[in-house]
């Protein structure tokens, strides 16, 4: 018999999106699944949207809570699970009928404990599809994915979402591993590096299957968090564990600091343009910033380029008010051209 699959759907106040979501789900050619759809405290439609579907399909389950943000979502959804795999999909992105089915096949015949399969950015505002292609597949255990095919996904950020994951429910529940609740953005690479690190046998699909809608507003990466440096650090700290169980890791730690310095380069730069915030509380917060260990040491090692570069100085110097000004005027001539 067929293994069942859990699909797990976040939602809050996405009442436009269910209707096209749950046809994605219904064209899917594999037919041992349950939805579970968790309703995340949703001040619109959606709570009684996702009931009307359950009532429709046994196969749709759900979760009604209090709001609590996408990992205590994702976290329910893990808890009434059923299914020997687990995949998370986003209420408002797309996937292809097949991407249940061939990512199964796959996950059965190598043992994998994790699958992940390419995908598609979708830019919202200019309707343009634009592939994220991998060299090729990947098969192996997890040193060989470590040494071999790490560097690769990340630079094609395969390696940072759920939604482009088949993953053995078995594996959580035996390590434990849940979504962290403390962290409401990057909460994805914080669980992706953690997963990778207890995975035995991955493999990755090149094909493409899902579609990640990018929307210019309302994006969690546009807004501001206090916390954000705290999120991206902790992801920081998951990844350097991961790399600490391999030798001859220079060049994953690098590819990780690399990732972790661009994401604080994006915090300084929300920081520096954030007109709720005066300008001695704008220095205060990239003080703190620049005078963390970790960064400094991070910043040193990644390979920078361009007005990077600058910023690197900057920061290895801690020169806050030069760091605010460079990036509230880089801001204000992106605005000014559009």
């Amino acid at each position: 018999m067929e293994p069942k699959v859990s699909i797990i759907i976040p939602v809050y106040n996405g009442e436009k999106y269910i209707d096209d979501c749950m046809k994605c789900m219904k064209k899917q050619t594999y037919e041992n699944i349950e939805i579970i759809l968790v309703d995340d405290g949703s001040k619109d439609c959606s709570g009684q949207m996702c009931d009307d579907y359950a009532k429709e399909d046994d196969r749709i389950k759900v979760c009604h809570q209090e709001n609590g943000g996408l990992s205590s979502a994702r976290n329910l959804g893990i808890r009434n699970a059923t299914g020997k795999y687990v995949w998370f999909f986003d209420v408002d992105d797309a996937v292809e009928p097949t991407v249940i089915e061939d990512n199964v096949k796959l996950a059965e015949a190598n043992q994998a404990d994790v699958v992940m399969f390419g995908f598609w950015y979708y830019d919202v505002d200019k309707q343009e599809l634009i592939p994220n292609e991998l060299r090729s597949s990947f098969v192996g255990n997890a040193e060989e994915y470590f040494h071999d095919f790490l560097v690769h996904t990340i630079e094609h950020e395969v390696f940072n979402a759920p939604w482009n994951k088949m993953i053995r429910k078995e594996l959580l529940e035996r390590n434990n591993l849940w979504f962290d609740k403390r962290y409401p953005i990057y909460e994805d690479i914080i669980f992706a590096a953690s997963l990778l690190n207890i995975a035995q046998k991955v493999v990755v699909n090149n094909k493409l299957y899902y579609k990640y809608f990018v929307r210019s507003s309302g994006s969690l990466i546009t807004r501001f968090y206090d916390t954000f440096f705290e999120c991206v650090t902790q992801f920081h700290d998951n990844a350097m564990e991961y790399c600490s169980k391999y030798e001859d890791n220079a060049e994953q730690i690098k590819r990780f600091d690399l990732l972790y310095v661009t994401h604080v380069y994006t915090h300084l730069k929300q920081i520096s343009c954030r007109e709720q915030l005066n300008n001695q509380q704008k220095y205060a917060l990239i003080q703190k910033i620049v005078d963390s260990d970790k960064l400094q040491s991070a910043i040193k090692n990644a390979e920078l380029k361009g007005r990077k570069k600058i910023i690197r100085m900057l920061i290895q110097k801690r020169m806050c008010k030069t760091i605010c000004l460079f990036y509230y005027m880089l801001g204000w001539v992106q605005r000014k051209n559009g």
